[in-house]
């Protein structure tokens, strides 16, 4: 998309003003105006903020405004934290305003299930159309948008990236951006976009599939309000750039939190499974498997085919990775003898195995990982890589931890940098406060490093074999 070439819903997240109505005089854990206007100070907003609250004159650090109308300048976008009930004046305070774009934090509408609640909805977003102001929600997060200094988490990175997140789910968008910024991502937009009385996830769909700041798309769904236009709008995403679906209310108790938490009707899992491969977007089951397959789509290298080579030390977990691989769909095709006779000078005879998976005390010599690497991956089987190093054994023998960790993070990319196929790392789960410390480094160095790293390997291997998958839908 050219400079020139703007999205129509472009404007929604470059606000030039912010008005924060529902502010307190009194400072809350969670949850209210306030948390919205300090994450907007946290995150360097460069336009002026105006709180609003006609009992409250002043809130961290700024002038307090009675209402909308009171504000003497321009407000392009409004974050809403009132009751339901006081919506319609605001929608009407918006509409003189000339308000472009409104965010409702407030809950209470649809969700509820009460007729007269529903009614209540239906009223603000006729008020909403006839004065031309976009909705996003009600009930949810709002958006986060790093460029333009636009968060509802003050803890969020300030650093764009090329991710995009559209979800129903506020708390999702939260719990993923934390996790998936420990992981080495970075955003370019998320929506928590929750009712969707206006905008919904085939307008943020759309938009994303334009945004030239984004270049992976995850979502995660409750219920879609227009089918025939969402299968447009995820074929059109899917065409283009890499889709990953999380659909929430699949079961029955899915479907009834789902009308509980945003009204949704969630869906048959056949309708969606079957809607999802047609158009080559890749479907997971988890949050975590959201996450995973945004690290795969940003650090991992395209594959050939599903044959995988697995480097570990220990017979134990080799035997387990290999059926976690082969229950994926995934090959372990058994190394040469060709392959296995370049390895033996440089490989101890006790204690390992040069089959596949690679049983072996080199995994833990930086020349010895390099050549192993190097010629496992010349194999004409072999597609991928994956290695299983150990931080655990070392903690505790080390003066320097973070050293150790750096180290270690600088074979494995010299090894995967010089590797015929693409490399993934998986760790063993953590067992302590100082295992995890240790696990948090070794993540954020090797997303500096641009290595993808899995927190285990059946999950390394899930999306390794989600990754081929989603090559053969795009060629197919």
């Amino acid at each position: 998309m050219r400079k020139t070439d703007v999205h129509p819903l472009d404007y929604i997240f470059h606000p030039r003003s912010i008005a924060v109505v529902g502010v307190s005089g009194k400072p809350r854990d969670w949850g209210g105006g306030n948390m919205f206007l300090s994450a907007l100070q946290q995150f360097g907003f460069s336009g002026p903020l105006y709180p609003v609250n006609p009992n409250v004159e002043e809130v961290l650090g700024l002038r307090c405004h009675p209402s909308l109308s009171a504000i003497s300048d321009t407000v392009d976008h409004v974050i809403s934290s009132i009751p339901a009930t006081g919506v319609p004046l605001l929608m009407d305070d918006a509409a003189a305003k000339g308000v472009h774009s409104i965010h409702f934090f407030t809950a209470g509408f649809r969700e509820t299930g009460e007729q007269d609640r529903i009614d209540l909805e239906c009223e603000v977003q006729a008020r909403a159309k006839a004065a031309g102001i976009r909705v996003i929600g009600p009930n949810c997060m709002g958006l986060y948008c790093p460029a333009s200094g636009v968060s509802f988490g003050g803890d969020f990175p300030k650093e764009p990236g090329n991710v995009a997140f559209i979800s129903q789910s506020g708390l999702n968008s939260e719990d993923l951006v934390h996790s998936a910024t420990l992981r080495g991502l970075r955003f370019s937009k998320v929506i928590s976009y929750g009712n969707a009385t206006d905008l919904d996830e085939s307008d943020f769909f759309e938009y994303c599939t334009a945004d030239p700041d984004t270049e992976i798309i995850l979502a995660y769904i409750e219920g879609v309000k227009d089918g025939r236009r969402f299968q447009r709008a995820l074929r059109a995403a899917s065409a283009v750039k890499p889709v990953v679906i999380l659909k929430g209310g699949l079961t029955d108790a899915g479907d009834r939190a789902a009308r509980s938490h945003t009204g949704s009707l969630a869906g048959s899992p056949q309708i969606w499974e079957a809607l999802c491969r047609q158009v080559g977007a890749v479907i997971v089951e988890t949050l975590e498997e959201l996450v995973d397959m945004g690290v795969t789509f940003r650090f991992l290298k395209p594959l050939k085919e599903r044959g995988v080579a697995i480097i570990v030390v220990g017979g134990g977990s080799s035997v387990l990775a290999a059926d976690a691989a082969e229950r994926v769909g995934l090959k372990i095709p058994p190394l040469s003898e060709d392959v296995q006779a370049q390895l033996r000078p440089f490989t101890p005879l006790a204690g390992t195995s040069l089959r596949n998976p690679l049983d072996t005390v080199a995994l833990e010599d930086k020349d010895g990982l390099h050549k192993t690497v190097k010629i496992v991956g010349g194999s004409p089987d072999i597609s991928s890589i994956l290695i299983l190093p150990r931080l655990d054994w070392w903690l505790d023998r080390v003066p320097d931890v973070d050293a150790m960790v750096r180290g270690t993070v600088a074979k494995m990319k010299e090894a995967a940098d010089d590797s015929p196929v693409p490399v993934a790392l998986a760790l063993r789960v953590p067992e302590n406060a100082r295992v995890m410390g240790a696990f948090e480094r070794f993540y954020e160095y090797s997303a500096e490093a641009g290595l993808p790293v899995f927190p285990d390997f059946e999950r390394a291997l899930a999306a390794i074999s989600r990754f081929v998958w989603w090559q053969d839908a795009r060629q197919g």
